[in-house]
Formats: C-alpha cells, sequence, structure tokens
C-alpha cells in the first residue's frame, strides 16, 4: 500500500498559530488584541537560562564523601529555587556555626553529582545577570595583589561553566590540606582580572529573543510566561519541501506561468522584502540575487539538489529543515527537478499576488510530516462564515494514514530519503516482498524517476499517490 497524496491546498480556512517562546519571557499582548504579522507576541532577554555551578567542597572549604553530600543538601533535582536560598547547610561541630551554601540564582535544581560534590541550578532566564563577579583572594585567601598567580585564565578568554579560573594550595594553617578552586558559574568571556579588589569579572553578551505574530489576526489565548495563539482567516497550502523559518512579506509574481522557470533576470532591488511566486523552477543565480536584494521568501514548483547544496554552501538533511539560516525562505511544492507548479496551487498563490504571504519552510519527514506552509491571513477574529473545522497553521505533524493500492502507470512521489522529493510513474508491482536496508521484508514498486529517466525499487509504503484534494 502507499500513501495517498495529502498535500493541502485550502483557499477558505481557519488559521491559528501558537506564538511561543523557546523560554520564559515577558508576555506583550492580551485576549482580543488585533496584530499583524510583524507585532511582538513575547520577548525575553537572555537566549536560555545558563547552567550555574556550585561546588559544595569549595563552598564549604571541606571534602565531602557522597554520603556527606546526602547530608547536607537541602534541595533535589527538580527543586526549584530562588537567589539566596540555602540550597547545603553543614555544622562542622555541634558548637560550631553553622554554614549556609546559597542559591546564586533563581532556577531549578538540574543536576547533583555526589562523586564531585556539585550541584548544577537551570537558571530563570528572567533573574539571569549578564555578569558575575568572583571574589578570587577571598576565596583562595590569597593578596588581591597576587591573584594573577593563580588564575588559568586572561582577559578576553572565553570560558564555560563549571570551570576553573584560579586554584592555590591550602594554607594547612587555615584549612585542611588540598587544593582550592574557583569556578566561574556561567558561561561568558573574562572582561577583567582586578588585583585591586582580587576579583575576576565575566560577561555574557545579552541576546534577545522574540516572537512575532506571523500572521494577521486576534489574540484568543494566552500562553502564561511564554506567548499568545492568534487565530484569523485566510488561505493555506503545503509544500513538499523547504528551508529557512518564518519570513513574511508582500506575494509578487516574477513568472508568468507555473511551467516558467526563474532566472536572475527577473529579480531586482524593488523585490525587497517580498516574496517571489515562481514557476517550474529557480536557478542558483536567481536563489542568490533574490537573497542579495533581500527578498523574504521565494515560493516555486521545483528546485535542483545541486543548486540547493551550492546555494546553502552545505548538504542538508532534506527531511529536518527549518533550523537553517540561508537568508532567504525558500518553499518548493512539487519536489526535486524542474517540475510545473500543480495548477490548483498556481491559481491559488496567483489570486493572492500583492497580499501578505507568511512562509515557513520547516520540513520533517520522520515519524509523519511536518510540511513547510504557506498562509495568507485577512486579520481580525474568524468570521461565522469560515468553516470551524478543520484548523490550519499549526505545524503539527501530519497523519500518513491514509493509503491506497498502486497500480502501474500511477504518479507517485517519494517521501522518504534517498529519493526524497522526486517524481515518478509505476512501471512494476512485483508480487514477493523485497527485503530492503531496514532488513525488514516490505512491498515495494519499480518507479522510473522522471528527468534521469532512473529506475529505482522503492518501497510502497515511500510513496505517496497524486491526488488532487482541498
Amino acid at each position: 500500500m502507499a500513501v495517498a497524496c495529502n498535500t493541502k491546498i485550502v483557499p477558505r480556512a481557519r488559521l491559528r498559530k501558537a506564538r511561543r517562546l523557546n523560554m520564559p519571557g515577558d508576555v506583550l499582548v492580551k485576549p482580543g488584541d488585533l496584530v499583524t504579522p510583524e507585532t511582538v507576541i513575547a520577548k525575553t532577554e537572555f537566549v536560555r537560562g545558563s547552567p550555574r555551578v556550585i561546588d559544595l567542597n569549595s563552598e564549604l572549604r571541606m571534602r565531602l564523601t557522597p554520603q556527606l553530600v546526602d547530608e547536607v543538601l537541602l534541595v533535589k533535582v527538580g527543586d526549584k529555587v530562588t537567589k539566596g536560598q540555602a540550597i547545603a547547610r553543614h555544622q562542622k561541630r555541634f558548637w560550631s556555626e553553622i554554614f549556609d551554601v546559597k542559591a546564586p540564582c533563581d532556577g531549578i535544581v538540574e543536576m547533583i553529582s555526589r562523586i564531585q560534590g556539585r550541584v548544577v541550578i537551570r537558571e530563570d532566564p528572567r533573574s539571569s545577570k549578564p555578569v558575575v563577579v568572583m571574589n578570587v583572594a577571598e576565596k583562595l585567601k590569597v593578596w588581591p595583589s597576587m591573584i594573577r598567580m593563580y588564575t588559568n585564565v586572561k582577559e578576553g578568554d572565553t570560558v564555560y561553566e563549571g570551570q576553573a579560573l584560579a586554584s592555590a594550595v591550602v594554607n594547612p594553617l587555615i584549612g585542611e590540606a588540598g587544593v582550592d578552586y574557583v569556578y566561574t558559574p556561567m558561561g561568558g568571556v573574562v572582561e577583567k582580572i582586578c588585583t585591586k579588589t582580587g576579583t575576576i569579572t565575566v560577561v555574557r553578551p545579552i541576546k534577545p529573543s522574540r516572537v512575532l505574530a506571523h500572521i494577521a489576526g486576534v489574540v484568543t489565548e494566552i500562553l502564561p510566561d511564554y506567548g499568545a495563539v492568534v487565530e484569523s482567516q485566510g488561505a493555506y497550502l503545503e509544500g513538499v519541501f523547504g528551508i529557512g523559518g518564518e519570513k513574511h512579506g508582500e506575494l509578487v509574481m516574477v513568472c508568468g506561468g507555473p511551467s516558467e522557470p526563474l532566472g536572475d533576470a527577473g529579480i531586482d532591488k524593488n523585490h525587497k522584502g517580498s516574496v517571489l511566486l515562481a514557476g517550474s523552477s529557480v536557478s542558483l543565480e536567481a536563489l542568490r540575487k533574490a537573497r542579495d536584494v533581500g527578498a523574504a521568501g521565494l515560493v516555486v514548483g521545483g528546485i535542483n539538489n545541486l543548486d540547493l547544496v551550492q546555494f546553502l554552501g552545505y548538504e542538508i538533511n532534506v527531511g529536518l529543515t527549518g533550523q537553517e539560516q540561508p537568508g532567504l525562505t525558500v518553499v518548493v511544492t512539487e519536489g526535486f527537478g524542474e517540475l510545473p507548479m500543480s495548477p490548483r496551487a498556481w491559481e491559488l498563490l496567483a489570486s493572492h499576488a500583492g497580499r501578505v504571504a507568511s512562509l515557513d519552510g520547516t520540513t520533517h519527514i520522520r515519524a509523519g510530516a511536518i510540511r513547510p506552509q504557506i498562509l495568507f491571513s485577512e486579520g481580525g477574529p474568524p468570521r461565522d462564515d469560515v468553516p470551524q473545522e478543520p484548523v490550519f497553521g499549526e505545524p503539527f505533524e501530519v497523519s500518513l494514514h491514509e493509503t491506497v493500492s498502486l497500480t502501474v502507470g500511477d504518479k507517485v512521489r517519494c517521501v522518504r530519503e534517498p529519493y526524497f522529493g522526486l517524481w515518478g510513474t509505476v512501471e512494476e508491482l512485483p508480487s514477493e516482498l523485497k527485503v530492503m536496508e531496514s532488513e525488514s521484508p516490505m512491498e515495494v514498486a519499480v518507479v522510473r524517476l522522471d528527468g534521469s529517466g532512473e529506475t529505482v525499487v522503492i518501497p510502497e509504503a515511500n510513496l505517496e499517490v497524486f491526488r488532487e484534494q482541498a
């Protein structure tokens, strides 16, 4: 059995996009707000909470056994902690002073190493600081003017969480024999080693992160600390393959029809910020020119795999895309090669020329499929005359459960590597099962690939039978 082709082309659809940060931050909208694709839904000042490493041996100035680590700890993995909260407590003798080890930040206890005597706290990005100052002289009991003798780094060095910045042999007159270390609790760059104060300053560059609405619509739900849900109505199309993340811009036709290839002559500086609509294929020169002039995206029927590699500068996993940053989001509607865009896709896209198109090139073909998307949102809340179900726009995995029986002569497209995106015609359906690379016996089809004319054997489960559907 083969998979029925379920690429969706929907002229009138209910659209919904959940817009989420990858980490907690500030939500800037409220329910009922009207948004445009450029509206900032949520933002945060740090990319990700850094792991903060607390060395209990150093903090308590003693060598802890795994058993003693359990005795002094006041927290466990998964606990939320706040800055200044006691995470460990020790009293050497019953008449001695009780000493607390305090959390350096707000966060969650991510790991406890009883052998090393370390606690790792994943800091909350909202409370993390871009600068940390460590008093090396005080921790190592040395003169501030002499700390460079004990440091392992210099100004300008890149350091990582938990890295030892300085060390010194413990003076037996003031403590137990051994070596004391000063670890950096976060990654960054050593900005200053001060011989007056005896401190080392590590700076972490601030990397703001934000999420845009991506479509025009209305905020219908808030996702606390992370973002919001935006709903609207409009047109929805799926491609078969894409590269690049989310982009939006005015859709501009740069080809006269679905069978016309796009060369660089059809692109100029006026296309900056636009989404270009091409026909059957796009040349390498056109891809590069579109990127150079600042086009937001490109929608095309087919693309040459070698041109794609040369455009990106490296080979990618065609079954898992969306994280690359090519400077241009590309959505391919048909597959690899020179392939005219389907009439239904071309008609819908051409009818929306001059309107804002929202693209997402993310493509997953493992365990189902996440297809690249093209959306045209009308803005405002969904109207009553728009079907309530199904809802489109979320990158939900598309179920590939709908199957059909293959027949000789069927037009098919491969949905798995190594022939992903290639079209062909079924020439033979062997009655016997064939053992494939997975070492499993499978029903297969002999397919003659379009373009090259090569005849290959492909598992039926890896084929889509072309079927136009809404």
